[in-house]
């Protein structure tokens, strides 16, 4: 009998067995993959508003939904690579879902809207009968999810979101199951309401905290850059497209800093020991 615990291993008879999607399914996974490209330019050129309070965001911090809705009107022009990288992740869980059916498991109630005083969203699906979220993840971000440590390390609000859903739902428990972008892996990660949080409560604070004509406490404080006396950014920060306007103050009020490492950009918030590498901040 097929149930969440047992996904990788039904994944694995798919191949074993020589099991093909039935018709139905093909075409949905199809219609889907094509709705899925097809949105990812149509989003990029919308004229539409942006909504800063969905679903999907109450787990983000408060600080940087409060930069998100200052910049409401001025978008992020996101680079051809990263909405690449953002399509492809979605067309992998189009494939995991379509998988998951023919392996067995009930997919049911997929992209069911659901409104918690006036925030709205849509759920990925129920597999099993258990409250799901689909997610595409590489490297540390899957390591978080299989290694069950994703509540208390959760930049992007992964759990805020799935309990908004639960709780839209009455759901005690929840799971996400997750697909590693680079290796395939699947793994799922339980989520029960011990581990929640009061998504009721959490829409409340951020609307109190984006009607304030200043900005929230920092998201996250700055960490050790190995045994330089250097400080960074944290990994919650590094990718935020608000970083120089939240870090304004750094560097005793000269900004972020950035130097350029093989494995990418590294921005000092305070440099005590200048790094032998190519620095990218203007004016320095």
């Amino acid at each position: 009998m097929t149930s969440l615990s047992t996904i990788p291993e039904d994944l694995q008879s798919l191949w074993s067995n020589g099991v093909s999607p039935s018709p139905e399914d093909l075409k949905v996974f199809c219609d889907n993959v094509a709705d899925a490209i097809t949105s990812s330019f149509q989003d990029a050129v919308s004229q539409e508003p942006r909504t800063i309070l969905r679903m999907s965001s109450i787990g983000k911090p408060a600080r940087q939904l409060w930069y998100e809705s200052k910049y409401v009107d001025n978008p992020e022009e996101l680079d051809y690579s990263l909405r690449i990288k953002f399509l492809y992740g979605h067309l992998l869980e189009e494939l995991l879902v379509l998988l998951l059916k023919m392996s067995g498991h009930s997919v049911e109630d997929q992209q069911l809207e659901h409104d918690i005083d006036g925030i709205k969203g849509h759920q990925d699906a129920r597999v099993d009968g258990v409250l799901v979220d689909f997610k595409s993840a590489s490297g540390r971000s899957f390591a978080k999810f299989k290694n069950q440590r994703l509540v208390g390390d959760d930049p992007f609000g992964y759990v805020a979101q799935i309990s908004a859903y639960a709780e839209a739902n009455k759901d005690k428990e929840a799971s996400f199951i997750v697909i590693d972008k680079q290796s395939g892996e699947v793994t799922v990660m339980p989520l029960h309401s011990m581990e929640m949080i009061d998504p009721v409560e959490r829409i409340k604070s951020l609307r109190e905290a984006l009607e304030q004509d200043t900005p929230p406490d920092k998201c996250y404080s700055p960490v050790p850059d190995g045994q330089s006396g250097n400080l960074k950014l944290s990994s919650g920060c590094t990718y935020c497209r608000f970083k120089f306007e939240c870090w304004e103050d750094a560097n005793e009020g000269r900004g972020l800093r950035g130097f350029k490492y093989a494995n990418g950009i590294r921005y000092l918030t305070s440099v005590r020991k200048t790094p032998n590498v190519e620095e990218i901040t203007p004016g320095f």
